[in-house]
């Protein structure tokens, strides 16, 4: 999710990235100690009736990327029930978007560094749909970007059997050399656990507990500084339209990254992405 605060950013255009299948997504127990020396210091496991402002806030005012969407905090975007955040798109002009939808950040409440990182997602599928699961430098408002670096745990562009990853930083932002694609083994609008891990030296990305790539401080420094020995947030939007599905799906009308076939999805029927838990752990 190329972001940077206020301002579009560049076009993104994945390479074709390496693949990977990934075994069947399984719920871990809250609370649950981790493997290999990691230790859950933190989760939100939505069991709630309302986003937990203690965790999250719900950013409205965040307009990037040629996006078609405006986020609101409404219900009708963002909720909790059933033992999940949900984040609903819908068909519905406001502040001349032709789409709302929802987002939210731990910025200022929940930061992390090297870190175990992982949630367990369920995704609409609709050619142009953007959501997304991933992480800024806590000093997004000092540093701007890409210089805040942006960790992307996962994204999907509404399509049902892939979803990319990336980093984006100084000298690999936007169009970045650093990123995958790959192939969970059952399609996106299933469950499934999406995880990174951080260290000074490398970062780590897992679907459903299989490791599907690496990206080493070695190979990151060949482009730029690497941006990741520091405080992360957390962040869960979903976005419809711009640069990123645009890229992928070269579609311009009737909106920006979004064919009609998806226009007509989302007016019949709004599309939801839904997070069962999110959970932090350390290294002890």
């Amino acid at each position: 999710m190329a972001t940077t605060a206020g301002r579009t950013v560049a076009v993104w255009a994945l390479a074709v990235g390496l693949t990977a299948c990934a075994g069947a997504p399984k719920r871990a127990e809250p609370g649950a100690s981790g493997d290999g020396g990691w230790v859950q210091v933190w989760s939100d496991e939505f069991n709630g009736t309302e986003v937990d402002a203690s965790n999250w806030r719900i950013q409205t005012d965040v307009h990037v990327n040629n996006e078609q969407q405006q986020y609101t905090a409404s219900p009708d975007n963002v909720s909790v029930s059933g033992g999940t955040l949900k984040l609903t798109a819908r068909l519905r002009t406001a502040n001349g978007y032709p789409f709302t939808s929802g987002r939210v950040e731990s910025a200022g409440k929940r930061e992390f560094t090297h870190a175990r990182v992982e949630a367990r997602i369920k995704l609409p599928v609709g050619v142009g749909l953007w959501p997304a699961f991933w992480m800024l430098g806590g000093d997004l408002h000092t540093a701007g970007w890409p210089a805040c670096g942006e960790l992307d745990i996962m994204e999907n562009v509404g399509y049902g059997d892939w979803v990319s990853v990336a980093l984006h930083g100084p000298g690999y932002s936007g169009d970045t050399p650093i990123n995958g694609r790959f192939h969970p083994r059952t399609p996106v609008s299933d469950w499934h656990e999406y995880r990174v891990e951080t260290s000074p030296e490398a970062i780590h990305w897992y679907i459903d507990g299989e490791r599907v790539k690496t990206a080493t401080r070695e190979e990151v420094e060949r482009h730029g500084a690497w941006a990741y020995n520091k405080p992360l947030f957390i962040i869960f939007n979903f976005a419809v339209g711009g640069g990123y599905p645009e890229g992928v799906n070269r579609t311009q009308e009737p909106y920006f990254g979004v064919p009609q076939a998806t226009v007509d999805l989302v007016r019949d029927a709004p599309q939801t992405m839904e997070v069962d838990w999110v959970r932090v752990s350390e290294k002890r």
